[in-house]
């Protein structure tokens, strides 16, 4: 059965680096990674942005690696290679947009 709960107001801030990547319609994926969680070695069609809200996790990508904590933004072109392990819980957002092009060309 639906339910409407009443609540009160909350604040809520969205990164503007995370709006930026919105599309005219769409989403932002919030994730919540337990300790020890691994996202293996995977890439994606789209570009993505992901803004570590809270806990830490490693983030391995061809030729890098680097421990990201609350307040770090990792920019994901589209086709990067790409894992991540949480090494706490770990919360972060996600946002996704078509590749970027040049004007003119069809390809990155």
């Amino acid at each position: 059965m639906t339910q409407i709960i009443a609540g009160t107001k909350t604040e809520f801030a969205i990164d503007s680096d995370i709006l930026a990547l919105l599309p005219a319609q769409g989403c932002i994926e919030l994730q919540h990674d337990a300790a020890g969680k691994i996202h293996p070695f995977h890439t994606h069609p789209v570009d993505e942005i992901l803004v570590v809200i809270a806990g830490r996790l490693t983030f391995r990508w061809e030729g890098g690696e680097r421990i990201c904590s609350a307040g770090d933004k990792i920019l994901l072109p589209a086709g990067t290679l790409h894992e991540s392990e949480a090494l706490d819980d770990a919360i972060y957002a996600i946002a996704t947009r078509p590749p970027a092009t040049i004007a003119g060309n069809e390809e990155r």
